[in-house]
């Protein structure tokens, strides 16, 4: 190769390494810019961690909002009974004069025997347990199934209760229509209606 294409080549190669240099320092500089500009925007804007409330201090905070709430006029009271049975009744009603002004706290001391599940002064919820059947499950009945026989159930047909009673008619002795009407709970109206309704089942079993 002769003096000009050694030139040349050496030209080349200083060129792609300046090249190769001014890429690398333009790269450094740019990490170097953008890690400054992080540093300021957090500086400027600092994370959730330095700016929330410690939790103790938060969880201070609600119970003393709590605390501070006040039954209104304007208080809905809502009562929840919730029977042995597995039913429960739930009542709603404005808050009486009564209890207008009350916290939680003094609330909980004038109705000691219900567990308060929630306050608020738009809400104050109320839970109670209480044994037996709810008065709905003791007033209604109907007639359904229950081991292959027609059984009498405390409650209507879409919240069944315990068994009031048993028959000896077998579910399987009647047409596919009773059947159907059993499986989906027959509706009673009162005693003479409930002995109507057996006395019929009994009749299409006896065939």
């Amino acid at each position: 190769m002769n003096r000009k294409g050694r030139l040349v080549a050496m030209c080349v190669v200083l060129t792609l390494a300046s090249a190769g240099a001014t890429y690398t320092y333009l790269s450094l500089k740019a990490a170097h810019n953008l890690e400054r500009t992080r540093e300021r925007l957090q500086e400027a804007h600092p994370g959730p961690e330095e700016t929330s409330l410690p939790r103790e201090g938060l969880q201070a905070g609600l119970e003393g909002l709590a605390a501070a709430a006040k039954i209104s006029s304007t208080t809905e009271i809502v009562y929840r009974v919730m029977y042995e049975c597995g039913h429960e009744e739930v009542n709603k009603m404005a808050a009486p004069p009564e209890m207008v002004g009350l916290t939680r706290e003094e609330l909980a001391r004038e109705v000691d025997d219900w567990t308060i599940t929630e306050f608020t002064q738009g809400r104050v919820v109320m839970s109670q347990r209480r044994a037996g059947m709810s008065p709905a499950c003791l007033s209604t009945m109907h007639i359904g199934e229950k081991d292959g026989l027609v059984t009498v159930f405390y409650g209507d047909p879409r919240h069944r209760c315990r068994p009031k009673s048993v028959t000896r008619i077998r579910v399987s002795d009647l047409p596919p229509g009773e059947r159907a009407d059993l499986r989906a709970g027959i509706p009673v109206s009162g005693e003479e209606d409930l002995l109507r309704i057996l006395e019929t089942l009994a009749s299409w079993a006896d065939g």
